[in-house]
């Protein structure tokens, strides 16, 4: 009959107490896309997960795709090619969260059949899974089978605050006349740096 290695007897006393979980299962969003989403999806039931907001969506000559901006309060309605939206939260099968900037018409503007429809089928994704397909004009549900996916678990997601910090980072927000994307739309030179004065 053998018996533990003396060297071995202590192998326990080696390892580290943090006091946390799991460091490789614990869960944390490094990356959420922002757009329309394509596959089936379901909209986040709360009304925290989707808040109004003014939205431009960039579209450069050089890149392929869209890059999203949210307009703060200070430039709200100064720049003309942004729009109103709902900005909503929605998950794939797998959890995965996506913040959808589903479009509307501005105050006095009419709405059009693509911004209506996406508000629709945003209502619909609360309950069922649900695809988007673009059809003359408007978009139209494709409603998942019973037991397709199982039902999302909300409850791991961050906040909603939590989610937009992340998704569009630092530069993602314009706050102020000097950020390159409002320089770049009226054509604008950056302030010239302050020269150091040695008597300050």
């Amino acid at each position: 009959m053998s018996s533990t290695p003396a060297d071995a007897v202590d192998i326990a006393s080696l390892w580290l107490s943090t006091g946390v979980g799991d460091p490789l299962t614990e869960e944390r969003v490094h990356h959420i896309p922002v757009g329309k989403p394509r596959d089936f999806f379901r909209t986040h039931p709360d009304r925290n997960y989707r808040k109004p907001a003014e939205i431009y969506v960039h579209k450069s000559e050089n890149v392929i795709g869209e890059q999203f901006y949210l307009i703060a309060k200070a430039l709200q309605g100064r720049i003309e090619e942004a729009r109103p939206c709902v900005l909503a939260c929605v998950v794939d099968r797998a959890g995965n969260p996506r913040l959808w900037p589903i479009m509307s018409p501005r105050e006095g503007e009419k709405d059009n059949p693509a911004w209506e429809s996406a508000r629709v089928i945003a209502r619909q994704a609360m309950d069922n899974w649900t695809k988007l397909v673009w059809a003359k004009g408007a978009y139209i549900s494709r409603i998942a089978d019973a037991g397709y996916a199982p039902e999302p678990d909300f409850s791991r997601l961050p906040s909603f605050d939590d989610l937009v910090r992340t998704a569009f980072g630092v530069n993602g927000i314009i706050a102020t006349e000097e950020h390159p994307i409002y320089r770049d739309l009226f054509g604008r030179t950056a302030a010239a740096p302050e020269e150091d004065d040695p008597l300050r």
